[in-house]
C-alpha cells in the first residue's frame, strides 16, 4: 500500500512511559471510548522508561509490522509536553503515527513516509493541560483519524526536518565485535544492538562476553542452565543476554550501555 494512502480501521493503539500505576492510562482510554466509542485500544505499552526515547522508538519499530493498516498509533513519551515542539504525523504503509517531534518516530518509519506537523491550534485548541497532551492532544486527535472524521492531509503543513533518534550501530574488525545494550525488559533480559548478521553466517564462533563473565550460547530460554547467564536471538532479531530463572540485569549487575565483546 502507498506510504499516503490511510483508510481507518478503527484501531489505536498505545505506547507511553506513563506506566500503570497513575491513571493516566485509563484517562486516555476514557478519552477515546467518549470520542469515538466504535474505536477499539490496544496498549502496545506503557512501561516505557520515564522519557527514554530510545527504548521508546525500538518498541515502536520492532511492533508496527504486527498491526493492520488502518491503525493509529499514539506514542506518547514527551520531556518536552507544553513547550513549542511540534506535534507529528506520519502516514506510513497505511498506517498513521502520532508523536511529539523528539525523534520517537524516525527509527519506525520507511523512506516514503509522509509527515505532517499537525496544526493543534486549529484542531484542538488550547490544551487543557501543559503537562498532558496524550489526554488533550494526541488522544482527541487519534479519535478523529480513526473513525475517518479527520483526514490526515488536513492535519497540517508538511514537514521534512523531524528529528531523529538514532540507535548506534556494533563495531566490527575482522576479530572483534563490540556493542551495548540498549535496555533491558520486564524479564532482566539485556537487550543489545548486536544483529546475528554481525557475527556473520555462524554467530556460534564468536565468544561472547560482558563485563568479565563468558557468555553460553543457546537456542531458547529453557537451553539454558539455570542461573548462568546465556546469549541467544530474541523475538526482535537482535542478540539478547538472559539468565534462565532469574534476570541477567541483577545478576550481572549491568544495565543500559554496558559493553557486550564477541571474539573469534
Amino acid at each position: 500500500m502507498p506510504a499516503s494512502v490511510f483508510s481507518p480501521l478503527g484501531l489505536v493503539a498505545l505506547l507511553s512511559d506513563f506506566g500503570l500505576v497513575d491513571p493516566y492510562v485509563g484517562i486516555m482510554h476514557g478519552v477515546l471510548a467518549k470520542a469515538a466509542p466504535s474505536v477499539r485500544v490496544i496498549d502496545l505499552g506503557h512501561g516505557v522508561p520515564p522519557q527514554d526515547l530510545r527504548t521508546a522508538a525500538f518498541f515502536l519499530a520492532h511492533s508496527r509490522e504486527h498491526f493492520p493498516a488502518g491503525t493509529v498509533f499514539v506514542a506518547v513519551v514527551d520531556p518536552g509536553v507544553g513547550s513549542q515542539r511540534r506535534v507529528l504525523a506520519a502516514c506510513d504503509a497505511g498506517q498513521l503515527l502520532l508523536a511529539p517531534d523528539n525523534g520517537l518516530l524516525a527509527p519506525s518509519l520507511g523512506p516514503g513516509a509522509q509527515l505532517r506537523a499537525v496544526d493543534v491550534q486549529r484542531l484542538v485548541g488550547t490544551p487543557r493541560s501543559r503537562s498532558f497532551h496524550g489526554r488533550d492532544v494526541f488522544c482527541p486527535l487519534a479519535a478523529r483519524l480513526a473513525s475517518g472524521a479527520l483526514r490526515f492531509e488536513d492535519l497540517g503543513s508538511t514537514l521534512e526536518d523531524p528529528l531523529r533518534v538514532e540507535f548506534a550501530r556494533a563495531r566490527r574488525t575482522p576479530t572483534r565485535v563490540q556493542g551495548e545494550v540498549l535496555f533491558a525488559d520486564g524479564f532482566g533480559n539485556l537487550i543489545t544492538n548486536v544483529l546475528p548478521a554481525d557475527l556473520g553466517p555462524d554467530p556460534r564462533r564468536w565468544r561472547a562476553r560482558i563485563g568479565a563473565r563468558d557468555l553460553d550460547w543457546v537456542d531458547c530460554y529453557a537451553d539454558a542452565p539455570d542461573g548462568r547467564p546465556s546469549i541467544l536471538v530474541n523475538s526482535y532479531g537482535c542478540l539478547e543476554v538472559a539468565v534462565a530463572g532469574g534476570s541477567a540485569r541483577e545478576t550481572l549487575g549491568v544495565g543500559v550501555g554496558a559493553v557486550i565483546e564477541f571474539e573469534r
